[in-house]
């Protein structure tokens, strides 16, 4: 039997790379079969890892500035012979490189991505694909266009120092005079699984803003703030910004590369289902493992698994889910063309025993799986 192996992470818990090996293990603990592993990535953390894992691109160490300024190393990747350049927003602004000790996302901002973006456009590269997600910051890519070379002006046309999100009210133009000409030749691909708008109630401040640590009593403070920016966007620019579907991605970056920039927003599973070659693997495969931490209504909106189950269908190749968490009801699981969904909890355990353990419950799930198979 050959097997597919195409996982995203367990977010806080395994890599889609762990997650591969163990499921590896689990299948060859049973039974003789050959498995391909293919980590996947929604767009968020592990993103560049899923684009390497077939393709040798050049990756190479940039450095860039974290959430809060402070200058890290972050990888990126490039395929020069295309000149394009393959960023994970995470590497830089993730919330992994904030403690919850230091999260203020308040004085978060989005400086690395334009550092990375810098560094691939002086090795020569006009096409940038960036994965969005697991992003520490809501600042609507403003930090990403100060280190772009943008200024900021407000209604007096005076200089508008930003330290803080709450700064950016006093945003009334931008001044793009010192922006590198080349950045406007170049098109830049975002991947993201999300298609909240900038702000609102599904906006990226209501939805994802209290996982970063946005106070529950100042998210309508800071919805208007992005709301106010993307007005401005808005003006300057002549384009849909505040109310388009996807804006709301990674804290709103979107919207200021949309504003500035040629930019396409796409699912990041298509990405990678053009990038790994799945739609060329899946019909030499006889089965398909995949999974994600959770099983639920945002995965019927374009998540990982559903990509795959669609790609997986056309074959009439059947495709079972192993998950942290599972919230789908038995016909949903239906509906996404699983042909079941496990869950890793066992018993009367906490999620976040579940996830301590998670390697060891996946491991036996699997194996339970591979002795189904044999049946």
């Amino acid at each position: 039997m050959r097997v597919l192996v195409a996982p995203d992470s367990f977010k806080g818990s395994l890599s889609s790379i762990e997650l591969c090996q163990t499921i590896r293990h689990g299948m060859n603990n049973v039974m003789d079969a050959e498995v391909i592993e293919v980590p996947i990535s929604d767009g968020g953390e592990g993103f560049l890892e899923s684009i390497c894992s077939v393709h040798p691109f050049q990756v190479e160490l940039v450095n860039v500035k974290d959430p809060l300024g402070r200058t890290i190393q972050g990888k990126m990747a490039f395929d020069l012979q295309k000149r394009t350049a393959f960023i994970e927003m995470a590497k830089s602004t993730g919330l992994t490189h904030v403690s919850e000790d230091e999260r203020n996302p308040y004085q978060s901002f989005s400086y690395g991505v334009g550092n990375f973006i810098l560094y691939g456009l002086d090795k020569g590269c006009r096409t940038f694909i960036i994965g969005l997600g697991g992003s520490a910051t809501n600042d609507a890519g403003v930090g990403m266009l100060l280190e772009l070379g943008v200024s900021f002006r407000d209604v007096h046309n005076k200089p508008v120092e930003i330290e803080s999100l709450t700064d950016i009210q006093k945003i009334a133009s931008l001044d793009l005079q010192k922006v590198d000409p080349r950045l406007f030749e170049c098109e830049f691909i975002l991947a993201t699984d999300v298609n909240n708008p900038l702000c609102g109630e599904q906006g990226a401040t209501f939805v994802f803003g209290p996982q970063k640590g946005i106070a529950k009593e100042r998210l309508n403070e800071i919805d208007g703030i992005l709301e106010h920016y993307g007005k401005v966007l808005e003006k300057e620019f002549r384009k849909e910004i505040v109310s388009r579907e996807g804006v709301g991605a990674a804290g709103g970056i979107t919207a200021s590369f949309l504003a500035l920039f040629k930019t396409q927003i796409r699912q990041g599973i298509d990405i990678l289902i053009e990038y790994l070659q799945l739609d060329q693997l899946l019909p030499t495969v006889d089965f398909v493992i995949t999974g994600e931490g959770k099983l639920d209504h945002q995965t019927l909106n374009g998540k990982v698994i559903k990509g795959i189950c669609e790609l997986a269908n056309q074959h009439h190749i059947p495709v079972v889910a192993v998950c942290g968490n599972i919230e789908l009801s038995r016909n949903e699981i239906r509906e996404l063309g699983l042909s079941a969904a496990f869950s890793i909890c066992k018993g009367p355990s906490s999620i976040e025993e579940s996830m301590k353990d998670a390697k060891q419950l996946v491991l036996e799930l699997v194996e339970n799986i591979a002795e189904l198979l044999r049946i």
